[in-house]
């Protein structure tokens, strides 16, 4: 069989070094294997890239919007700027993937892994993380307005400056997470593990949401919350007179 027969997901696989800005709007790349493939710039646009393996590929500015990417193995790798809006990423796994400035607004993410990764003014509104592994992300500074984080991971994340108004954050698990100057106004915060995180400069947070949340004296507050410990695990948050200007 000649290359030129080839079907296209094998011709893929025997020059993925050479994809750069290539035309695949709609390709059937299903467990595709295209490990450390070039695919900076190319269009991914409703590709089915379902169980495809891409670790440490170079995506950079690739168009992935509203590709299928269910279990997909994105490990390690380049999607700086990517725009995956509407992508379902189902049980995609991409820890320590490089997603700084990327586009993965309106997407599905349940129950994936993005471990570790640079997120860093990403943008992920109105997106569904709940049950994804999101420890130790690198997300300072991004969007998440509107998205769902439900029973997610987040323990170590840096989420310093990022935009959270209207996040579901119900039962997720903020340990020891930096929400220094994030903006959580009306976000839901039931149940969500806040033990040693950072909120000292978070807006919009009020004494209502930190008393239906879990938190322990490391838990660092704006000053305008005042906890009163009842015992080691209970306690009432109130709003001292110097309130929020927020």
């Amino acid at each position: 069989m000649s290359k030129e027969s080839l079907p296209l997901k094998e011709k893929l696989e025997s020059s993925k070094k050479y994809l750069q800005n290539a035309d695949l709007k709609g390709a059937d790349l299903a467990g595709a294997d295209l490990k450390g493939a070039l695919l900076g710039g190319a269009n991914l646009h409703g590709a089915n890239m379902n169980k495809i393996f891409l670790g440490d590929a170079q995506l950079s500015k690739a168009n992935l919007t509203e590709a299928n990417l269910e279990e997909a193995n994105l490990n390690s790798a380049d999607l700086n700027k990517a725009n995956l809006k509407g992508a379902n990423m189902h049980q995609l796994y991409a820890r320590a993937a490089d997603l700084r400035g990327a586009n993965l607004s309106n997407a599905n993410l349940t129950k994936s892994n993005l471990r570790q990764c640079s997120m860093f003014k990403s943008w992920m509104k109105n997106s569904d993380f709940s049950g994804a592994n999101l420890q130790n992300i690198k997300g300072a500074q991004s969007q998440m307005q509107e998205s769902k984080f439900c029973s997610a991971k987040l323990e170590g994340a840096d989420l310093s400056g990022a935009r959270m108004e209207g996040t579901d954050l119900k039962g997720a698990g903020l340990q020891a997470a930096n929400l220094s100057r994030s903006v959580l106004k009306n976000s839901n915060l039931e149940g969500a593990d806040l033990k040693g995180a950072n909120l000292r400069y978070a807006i919009g947070l009020t004494a209502e949401q930190i008393d239906s949340a879990l938190i322990d004296k490391n838990t660092l507050l704006p000053n305008y919350l005042k906890v009163e410990w009842k015992s080691e695990t209970e306690f009432k948050c109130h709003t001292s007179q110097q309130n929020s200007t927020y």
